[in-house]
């Protein structure tokens, strides 16, 4: 990668763009801590992001992707901020019980089933995507590419609020994905965010994996 376009990039970026980033780092690395607060900050990130993906980058369907991201922070704050719910690790993910005790859901692992569900799913979202996209937006960067990664975002993201352990190996996969559309399309300050994104995903993991080993996964907002 040429260091010229990102130092000018660098310069270039406005103090609203900044915030945006801010924000959007933020919610991942509060999100690996199993903080509540990280929604917050994930409202206000994809507001700004969205902007900066149609307008600059022409990513429709990324730029939808951070609209959805902004519906998603409200469910995931009201979710986690619910009483504990127990589910045995075998059942669905809309199979919960109630107890009626204080704290967050509790982290699972996901089913083989739910693997295939997680990857058809988002294969067959983001084709129709991809062609919803070409259709309506005549010159779309990448636009299969961007609408499979925006797919599987999307429903990464379900599994983040259903607290299953395996949606930061999606995310580790999906944000890599994304390091090589923002280097085709030359938005090589976004690359930079999502080779930290990867690490704080992996960070997330092996945080996440601690606590369910622990048995302490009803940590504090």
């Amino acid at each position: 990668m040429d260091a010229q376009p990102l130092i000018a990039q660098i310069g270039a970026t406005p103090l609203l763009d900044w915030l945006a980033l801010a924000c959007s780092l933020l919610y991942v690395v509060l999100a690996s801590r199993d903080r509540n607060a990280c929604w917050i900050f994930a409202a206000v990130g994809s507001l700004l992001w969205a902007h900066q993906m149609l307008a600059v980058y022409n990513l429709v369907s990324d730029a939808l992707l951070q609209l959805f991201y902004l519906v998603m922070a409200g469910v995931g704050l009201y979710r986690w901020r619910r009483s504990v719910r127990a589910r045995p690790a075998a059942e669905a993910l809309d199979s919960v019980v109630i107890v009626h005790e204080e704290g967050k859901p509790a982290i699972l692992r996901m089913t083989l089933g739910e693997h295939l569900t997680v990857v058809s799913s988002s294969l067959l979202l983001g084709y129709a995507l991809a062609n919803f996209v070409l259709i309506y937006r005549v010159g779309a960067a990448m636009p299969v590419l961007d609408g499979i990664t925006t797919a599987f975002s999307v429903v990464a993201t379900f599994l983040l609020i259903a607290r299953r352990l395996e949606n930061w190996l999606y995310f580790v996969a999906i944000d890599a994905a994304y390091v090589f559309i923002y280097w085709r399309t030359g938005a090589y300050l976004y690359l930079l965010i999502m080779l930290m994104y990867i690490v704080v995903a992996v960070y997330g993991y092996r945080h996440w994996r601690g606590l369910m080993v622990d048995g302490s996964d009803q940590s504090a907002a």
